[in-house]
């Protein structure tokens, strides 16, 4: 079983600072548990003068809540090495294949997600679709058949709908 430090933060060549794996991950195997600071509602909004900012959130079935750190530096790639799986009220960064040893850990932020912001992808893999779509349904239907094992029960279930369509 893998615990935290199977990661370290370390500079990224995708954008800023990255997760990297500090010793080899096997397929299937729990990488990290996210850091879930909070969760971010009018009542409770977002803090800027504390640090705080949007794209350090995730949206788990409906909530939006605050990835602290080290689990906020964990980059998008269109050729993820992760996923993360959502059980209750916690998440986890799980290897879709063997990672590497100082190799880093990506994700593709268009898994679990609908009606997003769209933005510039710089992943540089060779399967970069350029940009970051925001939302599961724009992926090329390819794509979505591929990452479909991946997606969130609550996703399946808000949008069984348009799961079934395609």
């Amino acid at each position: 079983m893998a615990s935290q430090d199977a990661i370290e933060v370390k500079q990224s060549a995708i954008e800023g600072l990255g997760l990297l794996a500090c010793r080899n991950v096997d397929l299937g195997e729990i990488v990290h548990r996210i850091n879930v600071v909070r969760e971010i509602t009018p009542e409770a909004p977002l803090r800027p003068d504390l640090g705080e900012r949007y794209d350090h959130c995730d949206y788990p079935d409906g909530k939006v809540v605050l990835i602290g750190y080290p689990s906020h530096h964990l980059n998008h790639s269109c050729d993820p090495n992760a996923f993360i799986r959502y059980e209750s009220d916690a998440s986890f960064v799980i290897a879709r294949r063997r990672i590497h040893a100082g190799e880093e850990i990506t994700v593709d932020y268009n898994i679990n997600i609908s009606g997003g912001t769209a933005w510039l992808c710089r992943c540089g893999s060779s399967r970069c679709l350029g940009t970051v779509m925001g939302d599961f349904f724009l992926l090329p239907v390819d794509r979505q058949t591929e990452y479909r094992p991946f997606l969130a029960e609550w996703f399946v279930h808000r949008y069984a709908d348009r799961l079934t369509a395609e």
